[in-house]
This record gives structure tokens, sequence and C-alpha cells, in this order.
């Protein structure tokens, strides 16, 4: 049992706490506080044992536990529980994720990181860092160069990594982690990893990671993970109604203009077509969902076929235009590389663009100009 935290000890009771018989003869101070009778337990905060040098003290054995067992850390929930890779091809470059926290209790020691596929096949690269501090930031090169701000780990493996970098952690602290991607040079996938992540005697594994990397050779939506501008904020779909205000573009005034929603529709579509632009910037926001906290970092505009986006000109493009116009009589030309597309906050030109034979959940919205912007890209309705 733990001595007492003030008033007389007397050496019998710290012979019994060490486990001895409590009239040991020739009990001596220097030999309980040394570490000669028995190690001294420095699981016991620096305040609660002895210090082992000299002069000595029997009041150093205020509040000594000798039996004091370290407690196990402790995580708190991740800021983002899913983390998503979209958009990529074969053979593109790195993609970066925001950073992701946790709050851990009665931390020690180093992380360890590993993973395992709970389906599709893992062909791409992923790489973490972490630090203690602050955000380790992205990484900056195919190679994972990076991820050593605020004394960041720097990007490494997560196939079975006992120990990222030399970053320790003690007692309360928080972990910021940040991933990052590389797809493989010819290879699609479509995977869910656990992450696992152990300190101290303890695994959490509330962390799943999915990466989709779509090969590229197409009805009329936006694919669900490309988000919504709103005014200073991108938005999920799943987090807008009707009434709530979403970024238009007004072509009577020539402004950007915050609109109301006048109506959402939702189905189910195969067979997307994925743009790429130059210059582009990857999306990068969170969300909440069922529950979980959803984090993705997208890359380009999927979008189905027959949907067309805004030129520069105010002209629209689409893959398919000959369908738009049976379907939904727009008038339309068909999207070439090279082409300058109005985005949010400058013009970009098409790069490529790709098709997902994936089925996936899409949206679109209707606005009073008949427009909106998603991923920054200035969408047409098609709906009325």
């Amino acid at each position: 049992m733990t001595l007492q935290s003030s008033g007389q000890i007397k050496f019998s009771e710290i012979n019994t706490e060490f486990g001895r018989t409590s009239t040991t003869s020739n009990t001596s101070l220097e030999d309980l506080s040394d570490g000669t009778v028995a190690t001294i337990n420095t699981v016991n905060d620096s305040g609660d044992r002895p210090d082992g040098s000299a002069p000595h003290a029997i009041s150093e054995f205020y509040s000594y536990d000798h039996d004091a067992v370290a407690a196990n850390a402790s995580f708190g929930t991740w800021s983002d529980t899913t983390i998503r890779f979209l958009g990529s091809s074969p053979g593109d470059g790195y993609q970066n994720h925001g950073v992701t926290t946790s709050a851990l209790t009665d931390a020690s020691g180093t992380m360890a990181v590993t993973n395992s596929v709970t389906s599709g096949t893992a062909k791409a690269t992923v790489k973490v860092a972490i630090s203690n501090s602050g955000d380790p930031g992205g990484a900056t090169s195919n190679a994972f160069a990076g991820g050593t701000s605020n004394s960041g780990s720097g990007y490494e493996g997560i196939s079975s990594n006992a120990a990222i970098g030399s970053v320790t952690f003690s007692g309360s602290v928080t972990a910021y982690v940040r991933f990052a991607m590389l797809p493989h040079s010819n290879v699609a996938e479509a995977s869910n990893r656990t992450m696992s992540f152990t300190n101290n005697n303890t695994t959490d594994t509330n962390m799943t990671c999915f990466v989709s990397v779509s090969s590229f050779g197409q009805e009329f939506c936006v694919a669900e993970w490309v988000p919504v501008n709103c005014k200073d904020y991108y938005k999920h779909i799943s987090e807008l109604k009707v009434g709530d205000m979403v970024m238009s573009y007004n072509f009577e005034t020539n402004s950007v203009e915050e609109v109301e929603i006048l109506k959402i529709e939702k189905p189910r579509h195969d067979d997307l077509v994925i743009y790429r632009f130059e210059d582009e910037e990857d999306v990068i926001y969170s969300h909440t969902e069922d529950g979980k906290n959803i984090a993705t970092s997208s890359r380009g505009l999927a979008i189905t076929k027959d949907h067309p986006i805004y030129k520069a000109d105010g002209t629209m493009v689409c893959v398919d235009p000959v369908k738009a116009k049976e379907l939904y009589d727009l008038d339309s030309e068909e999207i070439k590389k090279g082409d300058e597309i109005r985005f949010m906050d400058k013009i970009r030109k098409v790069e490529r663009y790709l098709y997902s034979p994936d089925e996936t959940e899409t949206y679109t919205i209707l606005t009073k100009n008949n427009n909106f912007y998603a991923g920054g890209v200035l969408v047409h309705s098609e709906i009325t």
C-alpha cells in the first residue's frame, strides 16, 4: 500500500512497503533510497519517490508506492475517423490529406502505426507523419519529403512500423497525424484499410483509410465526394438542404453570388467522368455523416458525362453534348483539352479527363441561376 503523504514514517513501514520484514535489522536509509535494497519504482512521480542522491531523507518516501503500475495510454476520438483519397489516377503525383488529431492521456514513448487491408487490393503507397506539438505539414514531393514541421517525424511507411520517427509522447498530449498517398504507376485500386496506432500498451483501431485510384480512358450529376462551395468554406452534400445558401454565378451581373438552394436530387450513377485541370489544387475538407467524422482529399471534378460545366466565356461543355441536348434540352459543346474552365477563384485549362466505372452516389442542386460551384468548378444545375 502507498506510504502516507505527511507526518511520521517509520523504517518498519518502509520495509513493509518493500516487501521485507518490518523488523529487518541494520536497515540503512541510504540502502533503501539508492536502490540497494530494491530498485526504486519510477512509475511514481519524481516528488513521490527518493531521488537516490545524498543527503538522503526519510521524507522522500512520502506517497511512495513500491507496487505502482504505469497506467496504459488512452486515445481520444480522432478528429477524423475516416480518411479518403479520391480522384487520382495511376501515375499521378502525391496527394496530401489534412491533419487529424487525437488527445492522449497517460501516453509514454513513441507511436507505432500499422495498417490492415479490409477490402480491395492496396497498390498505392500511403505514408504518415506525426508530431506531438502541431501539424507536421504535407508531403512536398513524390519521394514523401516534408512532414517535419513542429518537430514532426517526416513521412514513413505504415505496413508495420514500430516507431514513427523519434517523436515521443508523454502524459496528456495531442497527437497530430498527416497522411500522404502516391498512386501506383499503372494500377488502379479501390481499397479500405484499418489504421492501428499503438502507444504505451494501448492500440487504437478507430480510423479507416479509403483510397480510390481510377483508370481513365460516364446521367447528369456530381459525385457525392465533390464538395459544394459555400461562402468561405466547403460543405458535403449530406450537410445541405433546401433553403441553405451556396455559391453560384449570375451571368446577368457577371458576378459570383450566394444563392438559396431550391431543390436537391441525389441519384446513383456509374461511368462518371473525372476532369483534371492544369494548376489544380486538391480539395481537403471534413464532414460528419452517420456519426463518423470523415475527412476527404479529392482531386479533379467527378461528374456524369452529360453534365455541362462552364467555360470562361459562358459556353457550356461536356463529354456527351448530344445526350445533354436529348435529355435536358441543353446546348453544349464537346469538352476538349485546353478548354478554359470557370473556377470560383480563377480560370483553369482542362488537362484531361478519365472514366470511372464504379457506381457512385451523386447529386445536383437547383438555384435561381441554374448553376452552382462544386469543387471550385461552375456546373449547370441540369434540373428544373
